[in-house]
């Protein structure tokens, strides 16, 4: 009876300690849930604030502040060929982001040379990327070495603007036709090249102009005419900035 007792009182499971402390529930500090609430409420409020106030921007720089026709006729020794003007075939115009643009041939009178110029303004997330090494050879031009950089003094100021210039060949049929360009972008109230490394900055000034000037083969040979042109540039340059009111 004594073994049989023994075995029975091991074998019974184990009663629960009822002397253990029970578990309490863990509690929430509702203070720190209320304030990260809020930050990220604030968060959410501001960044809501600042794409209304970009898109307001945006819309209110859409267009050109003047009309680029408005540009002169007559710069210094250059005058516009008569018919000469053009203009973008409305699906280039949008490629291109321009929401105004001119085209117009202008041509020295004493030494004749000439040079196509075009003028864009556009929204510059739009404007940017149409450099001249993209355009070029997507219509058959090998780029020619050497490409540099020049800085063209502005008439009555003490700035400069910063151009680079370019040349393209393309041979067609035993003929070549080569082409200097000239070029620069205006956003923020300065002249500039490689605009892509601005870009956190077009959301703050959302307008962007584009000039470019083409000389056709033959011309500019002289140092003089190189001289002539990178004036009539700076002329052309004063006029867009005089007319900016946006941005000056």
């Amino acid at each position: 009876m004594k073994n049989l007792l023994i075995t029975t009182q091991a074998t019974r499971s184990p009663e629960k300690d009822e002397t253990q402390a029970p578990k309490v529930p863990r509690k929430f500090n509702w203070g720190w849930i209320f304030l990260i609430s809020v930050l990220v409420g604030l968060s959410g409020g501001i960044r809501f604030w600042r794409d209304w106030q970009f898109n307001n921007l945006s819309r209110e720089n859409r267009e050109a502040p003047f009309a680029l026709k408005e540009l002169p006729r007559e710069l210094g020794d250059w005058r516009v060929v008569d018919g000469s003007e053009s203009t973008l075939e409305p699906d280039s115009a949008q490629i291109a982001g321009a929401s105004d643009h001119l085209i117009r041939s202008y041509i020295n009178e004493k030494s004749g040379a000439s040079v196509v110029v075009i003028v864009i303004y556009g929204l510059a997330t739009r404007v940017w990327p149409h450099t001249p090494d993209v355009c070029y050879p997507s219509t058959g031009f090998d780029a020619v070495p050497p490409t540099k950089d020049i800085d063209i003094p502005i008439p009555e100021t003490t700035n400069q603007a910063r151009f680079r210039v370019q040349q393209f060949a393309k041979f067609k049929a035993g003929l070549r036709d080569f082409r200097r360009v000239y070029h620069s972008f205006r956003n923020a109230g300065e002249w500039g090249l490689d605009m892509g490394r601005k870009w956190k900055s077009f959301r703050y000034h959302p307008g962007m102009y584009k000039v470019q000037i083409q000389a056709q083969a033959g011309s500019f040979d002289d140092s003089r005419d190189r001289e002539s042109l990178e004036r009539f540039i700076g002329q052309l340059v004063r006029e867009i900035e005089k007319r900016d009111t946006r941005t000056t």
